[in-house]
């Protein structure tokens, strides 16, 4: 009897840890499994917020260039509006239950609102084509830096692409990037995208990210005049007053970019008349303008467009972004940067 308790008790031993074993097992492979869904899950998540994105992408790049067409490629006022301030074609971009939308924020009105609609990047400064004047006034009036200061950032923007050894007087950013403790050489060349300026000697990233709505390194150079904001018209050299009257004269009895009223500067040697039309011009604002145009630094037209686009999916709560350069004469996207 004793021998057959002991076998019992032996077996139901040997039975425990089968099952201890068994629930271990059990558990394991429960837990690769759950990892193994999650995995699943967050992939098919990043598939549908990329086909997500790229469609509102396409979508606004498809919208750009039909209504540049309609157009013959020049900027009206129905492009003007359609395309930097449009609630209803940009907004409500969906894909399946996922939606995403396209829209900015103006830099330079006081309304602080979303718009919905695209950048026009010709409305800005180009960095790979402007001067030391123009851009030290706009490192003044955007960052409200002393001038002298203003200067010194302007002169290490400028010297970043230029080729060779730094022909600016006095001024040595081969010897800066070289002694860092992770040295780096200088461009030597034009930027080919703007995150190359936070590389430059001087500039931080609360710098960068107030000057990026003013420079673009897209385009001939040239200012559209019918979208630039009062910052980088002054930067031109155009007084205040005068920078005033455009704006007063672009926007309409509204006072808002991208409305039905805006009026448009069709030509460039039509901008003094447009403006003497509505409001009073005086010879030295009108000798100003004249300036400009000589230097070909004025256009009435864009086909670089910027678009930001932001997308949510509706298993999550968390929205994602991209922003993409489109070009309308070329009819492609010749940046993007996820965010």
């Amino acid at each position: 009897m004793r021998r057959l308790s002991n076998r019992r008790g032996m077996v139901l031993i040997f039975a425990l840890w089968v099952v201890g074993i068994l629930t271990i097992l059990a558990v394991s492979v429960a837990a690769g499994i759950r990892q193994k869904i999650f995995l699943v899950q967050r992939l098919d998540e990043r598939s549908r917020m990329n086909n997500l994105l790229h469609s509102a992408v396409k979508k606004a790049a498809g919208y750009i260039h039909q209504e540049m067409e309609v157009s013959d490629f020049e900027f009206t006022p129905d492009v003007k509006m359609h395309l930097l301030n449009n609630t209803g074609e940009l907004t409500n971009i969906m894909l399946k239950n996922d939606r995403a939308a396209i829209g900015y924020i103006p830099v330079s009105q006081d309304d602080k609102s979303m718009h919905w609609g695209v950048v026009d990047e010709e409305s800005k400064i180009n960095l790979n084509k402007t001067d030391n004047i123009t851009l030290t006034n706009l490192l003044t009036n955007v960052l409200k830096m002393k001038d002298e200061d203003a200067s010194k950032l302007a002169l290490s923007l400028l010297d970043w692409r230029q080729e060779g050894t730094s022909e600016i007087t006095g001024f040595y950013g081969d010897d800066y990037y070289s002694n860092l403790d992770h040295p780096y050489p200088k461009k030597s060349a034009d930027y080919e995208c703007l995150d190359e300026i936070l590389l430059v000697k001087g500039m931080t990233k609360e710098i960068y990210d107030k000057l990026v709505n003013y420079v673009t390194i897209y385009g001939d150079g040239a200012v559209n005049i019918n979208t630039a904001p009062e910052e980088v018209l002054e930067a031109m050299g155009i007084t205040e007053e005068l920078a005033d009257k455009i704006l007063m004269v672009r926007r309409g009895k509204d006072g808002i970019d991208g409305t039905a009223d805006d009026r448009i500067f069709s030509k460039t040697y039509e901008i003094t008349a447009v403006i003497a039309n509505v409001v009073p011009i005086n010879l030295l604002e009108a000798r100003q303008i004249d300036i400009l145009n000589m230097r070909g630094l004025l256009t009435t037209d864009s086909f670089y467009y910027s678009i930001t686009a932001a997308g949510k999916l509706s298993s999550r709560s968390t929205a994602q972004s991209v922003h993409a350069i489109y070009s309308a004469r070329d009819d492609k996207i010749v940046y993007w940067n996820e965010r």
